[in-house]
């Protein structure tokens, strides 16, 4: 019974840890999509820009999930559609 519970727990941590890796190579797509987005408007383009920037910083400081939203947030100024792995 005790080892039934380990090979559980180290499923559930090896499966954490692979979406973990998997949005971490997510977030430098989002943001070179970002980066490449054209956006004509200087107030946007700037405020894209800023937000992107974030994104990055949070992918660097492994904070994965919040780059995503920011990149999300970014894409949504920008008036763009991400492409998001699946």
């Amino acid at each position: 019974m005790g080892m039934k519970k380990v090979i559980t727990g180290v499923a559930i941590a090896a499966t954490v840890a692979f979406a973990g890796v998997a949005v971490a190579n997510e977030c430098p797509l989002l943001v070179k999509q970002l980066r490449d987005a054209k956006v004509s408007d200087p107030k946007k383009a700037d405020e894209v820009k800023k937000l992107t920037d974030e994104a990055e910083k949070l992918h660097q400081s492994g904070k994965h999930a919040d780059a995503v939203k920011k990149a999300d947030e970014a894409a949504k100024v920008a008036g763009i559609e991400l492409t998001h792995k699946k």
